[in-house]
C-alpha cells in the first residue's frame, strides 16, 4: 500500500494538467484499502484543486513512522526529460538532506497524530525555496497507528545570477551567483554585482532558515555601493506555525545611500540619507477557537534617519528624525487555506488563504529618550480574500502607516493605501484580473515621494514619471495560463492589459491632474526547475494620448513573485 501511494503522489507532482490530478484522485479513492477515509466537501471555487486524498480521521493515535520520498529535479522516466543534459543535472544536484525536510515538519515519529499538523506541514514545505512541490499523506498501520509519507520534488538551486532588466525606460543588471540550498542543508548564499538607475555595487547575503537544524533563523547581509553601504544582521525564533507559542529575536540594519527626487521621470535633486535601525522583540501566540490564532508582541525599536546635502542637491532636504520607542503589536490570523492552480503563478500548486490577517502596532517615542519630537508611531494592516461567486474572487489589502507628532499636533509621513484585486475565472487556462490601488500621503517629508510610472503599474510610461502625495491606478488584464513547457524549464503564460492612473497633490514643480493611460501585452514565464516562487515578466506597452517626451513604446523585463 505504501508503495502504491508513493507512485500515486509521484504522478500527482509530475502530472501535466489539473484533469490528470482529478483522474488520479478518483483512481486512488476507488482503490482497495484497509483504511477508511473521509471525502472532502465539494469546493466552492472553480480554480480550487479537487481533493487528491483524504487523511485518516483517527483519534488517540501515534505516528509510528515517517517515510520520505524525495524526487530529483528532472523526471528522467518521461521521454521529454530523458536527455544527457537533464541526466547530468540530476547527478550533479545535491538532494536536500532528509533532516532538513524533517526540520520543517510540525510532527515527529511517536508524536500524537493530528491531521491539521500534516496539512500545515505540507504548506510549509511548499514555502521552501529549494522545493517545487510537496505532499504529506497518511495511512493507518496494522496496530492502529499512523504511517506518514512525505513526497517532495527538489529544485536546481545553484544558479548564475545574470539578468538585464528594463522597466519604465531605466536599465538594471545583475551578475553573480546564488545558492538557495547550500550542500543540501537549506542555507542561502549569494554574491552579486547590481547596477540600476540609482546605484551600483556588490551584495552579499547569507540566510539560514534553520540554524543547526533548529527553528532559529539568521540572516547576514552586506552591500558595498558607489553611494554608500548597507548591512543587516539578525537572529530570531519565528512564529513558524499557527500553533507556535512564542517568538523572539533581534536585528540591526543600516543603509547609507544617495537618494534621488524625480519629476516627469527625470532626477531633479539628490541627497544623502543614512538610516540606522535596531529592534528587539518577544511575542506570545495562542491558537484560539476554530481556525483563529492570536499573537501579542512586545518590542523596542530605535530608528534614526539623517540627511545631508551633496553637490547634486537642488531642493530642500528633510530634517533629521530619531525615534526610540517601546511598541505593542497584536495580530489576529484566520487560516482558511485552499489549494489552487493558475492564480498567482502558472501550473504550480499555490496555497491561498481565504481568512483574515489583521495586524496592528503602536509605539510611543518620548523626546526625553529620542532627543527629538515626541511621536506616536503606528502601523495597521488587514487583508482578506473572499469568494464572490464560484468563478470569482475578491482580494482586499489595507494599510495605514505613519506618525503623530505631539509637538506639532499633526500627522507626519502618514500613508494610507487600499488595494483591491478581482479575479474572474473564465476557464482553467484564462481569467480576467482587475486591480485598483489608491494611496494617500499626508504631510510627507522631503525624503518621501509617491511616484507613478512603469515601476508602479503604469507600464506605458517611464519609471517615476509622475510624483505627488495622492495616487490612483487601475489595471485591467486578460490573463492566459498556457502551461506551455519551454525547454522543460519554464511554464509560459501571457496577458493583455489596460492601465490608467494619475497622481496629484503636492509636487516639486508642476501640478499633475490628468489621467494617463496605456495598453500593452506581456509574456509570463514561471520557472519549474529553479526559483519556482518567481514569475518573469516581459511587457510591451504603448501610451494613449502620448505626452511630449514619452516614447511611443515602453518595454519592461522584470522579475516578480506574482503573475
Amino acid at each position: 500500500m505504501v508503495k502504491f501511494r508513493f507512485f500515486f503522489f509521484l504522478f500527482l507532482i509530475n502530472s501535466a494538467s489539473s484533469a490528470a490530478i482529478t483522474v488520479a484522485a478518483h483512481r486512488h479513492s476507488t482503490s482497495e484499502s484497509h483504511c477508511k477515509t473521509q471525502k472532502k466537501a465539494p469546493h466552492s471555487y472553480s480554480l480550487e484543486l479537487s481533493s487528491e486524498y483524504s487523511l485518516p480521521n483517527k483519534k488517540n493515535a501515534k505516528i509510528s513512522a515517517i517515510e520520505l520520498h524525495q524526487l530529483n529535479v528532472f523526471d528522467t522516466s518521461l521521454p521529454e526529460e530523458d536527455n544527457a543534459l537533464f541526466r547530468f543535472a540530476n547527478r550533479a544536484h545535491i538532494t536536500t538532506k532528509p533532516d532538513v525536510i524533517k526540520s520543517v515538519l510540525l510532527f515527529s515519529e511517536h508524536s500524537d497524530y493530528d491531521p491539521q499538523l500534516l496539512i500545515e506541514s505540507e504548506r510549509l514545505l511548499r514555502q521552501q525555496s529549494y522545493l517545487y512541490d510537496a505532499r504529506v499523506f497518511a495511512e493507518e498501520d496494522c496496530n492502529g497507528n499512523i504511517i506518514v509519507t512525505v513526497v517532495t520534488r527538489d529544485l536546481w538551486t545553484l544558479l548564475p545570477d545574470l539578468s538585464f532588466s528594463r522597466s519604465g525606460g531605466e536599465n538594471s543588471s545583475r551578475i553573480g551567483f546564488r545558492e538557495s540550498n547550500l550542500f543540501g542543508y537549506g542555507k542561502r548564499l549569494s554574491l552579486t554585482h547590481i547596477e540600476d538607475a540609482d546605484r551600483s555595487g556588490y551584495l552579499f547575503v547569507y540566510d539560514d532558515p534553520n540554524i543547526l537544524s533548529s527553528r532559529y533563523r539568521g540572516r547576514l547581509e552586506y552591500s558595498d555601493n558607489d553611494d554608500g553601504e548597507r548591512h543587516h544582521i539578525g537572529v530570531n525564533y519565528p512564529f513558524f506555525s499557527t500553533h507556535t507559542p512564542k517568538s523572539y529575536g533581534f536585528f540591526n540594519y543600516g543603509n547609507k545611500r544617495i537618494e534621488p527626487l524625480y519629476e516627469n521621470g527625470e532626477t531633479v535633486s539628490e541627497f544623502e540619507q543614512d538610516s540606522q535601525v535596531s529592534q528587539v522583540y518577544y511575542g506570545i501566540g495562542k491558537a484560539m477557537h476554530t481556525n483563529w490564532t492570536r499573537r501579542i508582541i512586545f518590542g523596542y525599536r530605535e530608528q534614526q534617519d539623517a540627511f545631508r546635502q551633496i553637490k547634486e542637491t537642488k531642493l530642500p532636504i528633510a530634517e533629521q528624525r530619531k525615534l526610540s520607542y517601546p511598541y505593542f503589536q497584536v495580530q489576529w490570523l484566520q487560516t482558511e487555506y485552499i489549494k489552487v492552480r493558475n492564480f498567482d503563478s502558472i501550473y504550480r500548486t499555490e496555497d491561498l488563504n481565504l481568512g483574515w490577517n489583521i495586524n496592528t502596532q503602536i509605539g510611543y517615542s518620548d523626546e526625553s529618550i529620542s532627543n527629538d519630537d515626541t511621536r506616536w508611531v503606528f502601523n495597521t494592516s488587514l487583508s482578506k480574500t473572499h469568494h464572490t461567486s464560484t468563478k470569482s474572487l475578491l482580494r482586499l489589502n489595507f494599510t495605514l502607516d505613519g506618525y503623530w507628532n505631539i509637538e506639532s499636533d499633526e500627522a507626519e509621513n502618514l500613508i494610507t493605501q487600499l488595494n483591491i484585486e478581482y479575479h474572474l475565472n473564465t476557464g482553467n487556462y484564462q481569467s480576467w484580473y482587475t486591480q485598483l490601488n489608491i494611496t494617500h500621503g499626508k504631510h510627507l517629508t522631503e525624503d518621501k515621494q509617491l511616484t507613478l510610472g512603469g515601476e508602479t503599474g503604469l507600464r506605458g510610461f517611464p519609471a517615476r514619471y509622475l510624483q505627488g502625495d495622492r495616487r490612483i491606478i487601475l489595471n485591467i488584464e486578460k490573463r492566459y495560463y498556457w502551461e506551455y513547457d519551454l525547454f522543460q524549464l519554464f511554464k509560459v503564460g501571457g496577458a493583455a492589459y489596460f492601465d490608467i492612473g494619475r497622481v496629484d497633490g503636492k509636487t516639486l514643480f508642476n501640478a499633475n491632474h490628468k489621467f494617463h493611460k496605456n495598453i500593452g501585452f506581456g509574456i509570463r514565464m514561471a520557472p519549474s526547475r529553479a526559483n519556482s516562487g518567481l514569475v518573469l515578466h516581459l511587457d510591451l506597452a504603448a501610451p494613449i494620448d502620448k505626452p511630449e517626451g514619452v516614447d511611443n513604446l515602453q518595454w519592461h523585463f522584470t522579475v516578480k513573485n506574482r503573475f
